[in-house]
């Protein structure tokens, strides 16, 4: 691969790495587990084994942190383990059990109203477990049920049983985050891609980088609310009202704790009437397929960029993924099929391009023979020079079409590779985990600039690209002494801060680059050995 085409990787890339920290985290984890019955697939008990407090988002997995008190109701199914509170019988703490995973929230769907009241676990069957409270004046019901498709239904019913009419101003909370839960002392390349969004009847408002807070991020705003969310780089909690709210108010609470939920709404209760407010949550994995079953509207929330052709780049090489992965069971292989597809793709543009710094590589001569007849006549001399071009058809600008086109390929397949959940936890080869760097050794201590590992790819990646710069040097176009001792040492350069910048990517990425500059090598020694262009 020619000089423009490796800088096309070194900016596409570097639009993405502005944005993000590059530090590697261990893969630490504490499996969860229960000894707690269950009936009809959901399991009660008021006391189980605590869930961890802190979650390491290097692996995304629980760790064995000092564990919160158990406030009340553990309920769970085969998908999920969830925390009930006795006031308010809010959802809690959501754990996902296939991946190990606890959501940093303080609770879905609260009511201020019921903050303060007591609720007890009622008779459950077919995954439904209902919360009462009763007193002289109100006899609510909250019925949660746990679906298939990671979904959780709930049905809210309030009903005045006194004799008067009651007034009640109502504060909902959707989602009540706290990322004090998080682990901020290795994974800051991850804490980047926390992200809330509130879908409205007009646009989705979109906050990425939701770690820290303060009160510039307290906002109001009256409009009908679709749903509200809440993602990571891998899961994603959406909370759908079933009944129209037609506003929504973002609460800073504390530096690690931000609420997401409507303003104040004000309502009439009869006796004996009954207020009844329905609510869809999605809290499982960002997989499109499972976000489109819950409910198709939902796929929005998983998105891989802002702009909207660079996340429709994104979500086909997504699609291709997932498609390849059908016929082969090996992420890892679908992940060099995809480096195979893209680089074949791209071939006849990068051939035109080798080919024409090859015609430029034998028109080198008549280019001196100019430079020195027209020295003194700057004007004339690219005149001359064009005019050259011309006959020879010669295009020097032929490297940026290759440029412009691979661009958005590298930027969207950096996003999917670096952040798709199908590479968590997944092996390959010598690789434990295609999320994470490859770890091939530990070593006894720390080392500067690189850590505590040997991660072979990305220095097999780093010998890869030396090789390619030696070629490059071979077709180099300028004649000029400093030039060329200038792409001497940016040959050397070039490949040990890509090597660097790569050191603690996820190994899934590295495997990707790493397939594809040995084709790009290949490619570009097989046109220097062939027989000269004569001009």
């Amino acid at each position: 691969m020619e000089k423009r085409i490796f800088l096309a990787v070194v900016l596409s890339l570097a639009v993405v790495f502005v944005f993000q920290t590059f530090l590697g985290s261990s893969n630490k984890n504490a499996l969860l587990r229960t000894q707690s019955p269950i009936i009809n697939d959901v399991a009660v008990k008021s006391s189980l084994p605590t869930i961890p407090k802190t979650i390491d988002l290097s692996s995304d997995t629980s760790k064995n942190h000092p564990a919160f008190v158990p406030k009340s109701t553990i309920f769970e199914n085969i998908q999920y383990r969830i925390e009930s509170s006795s006031k308010g019988a809010n959802l809690d703490n959501i754990f996902l059990k296939e991946y190990n995973y606890l959501f940093p929230i303080n609770s879905v769907v609260s009511y201020d109203i019921f903050d303060d009241l007591s609720f007890e676990p009622s008779l459950f069957e077919n995954n439904k477990i209902r919360f009462i409270h009763k007193s002289s004046e109100w006899f609510i019901e909250k019925e949660y049920t746990l679906n298939p498709n990671y979904t959780i239904d709930l049905n809210i019913k309030l009903k005045n049983i006194s004799d008067n009419s009651k007034n009640l101003s109502i504060i909902k909370t959707n989602i009540h985050v706290n990322t004090s839960r998080l682990d901020k002392d290795n994974v800051q390349s991850n804490l980047t891609l926390l992200e809330y969004g509130i879908k409205t009847d007009k646009n989705i408002l979109r906050k990425s980088n939701a770690v820290n807070f303060n009160e510039k991020w307290n906002k109001e705003e009256t409009v009908k609310i679709d749903w509200i969310s809440f993602r990571d780089r891998y899961f994603a909690i959406v909370v759908q009202p079933k009944e129209v709210e037609t506003n929504y108010v973002i609460k800073f609470i504390s530096d690690t704790q931000l609420r997401l939920g409507a303003l104040a709404s004000t309502i009439a209760v009869d006796p004996a009437q009954t207020i009844e407010y329905k609510y869809k949550i999605y809290a499982g994995p960002q997989k499109l397929d499972l976000l489109g079953k819950a409910d198709k509207d939902f796929e929005k929330v998983m998105v891989f960029s802002n702009w909207g052709w660079l996340d429709a780049v994104s979500k086909f090489i997504y699609w291709l993924l997932g498609a390849l992965h059908h016929i082969v069971s090996s992420w890892g292989i679908c992940i060099i099929l995809i480096s195979l597809i893209v680089y074949g793709i791209m071939y006849p543009l990068t051939l035109k391009s080798l080919v024409s710094m090859k015609k430029l590589q034998a028109l080198q001569p008549k280019m001196k023979e100019l430079q020195e007849k027209y020295k003194n006549n700057q004007e004339r001399l690219s005149k001359e020079i064009m005019e050259l071009y011309r006959v020879h058809q010669v295009n020097p600008l032929s490297g940026c079409l290759p440029m412009i086109l691979q661009m958005p390929i590298f930027v969207g397949l950096y996003q999917v590779l670096w952040r798709s959940i199908y590479f968590r936890g997944e092996s390959f080869l010598w690789i434990k985990d295609l999320s994470l760097p490859d770890h091939t050794f530990k070593f006894a201590g720390t080392i500067p600039f690189v850590g505590e590992y040997l991660n072979i790819l990305p220095i097999l990646m780093t010998i890869i690209m030396f090789f390619q710069q030696k070629l490059n040097l071979k077709t180099m176009t300028t004649g000029s002494a400093d030039q060329l001792a200038q792409q001497k040492m940016m040959a050397v350069m070039f490949p040990v801060l890509i090597g660097f910048i790569f050191y603690n990517m996820a190994s899934g990425l590295n495997l990707y680059f790493v397939v594809f500059y040995i084709l790009s090598t290949l490619s570009q020694w097989n046109i220097s050995r062939e027989t000269k262009v004569v001009v």
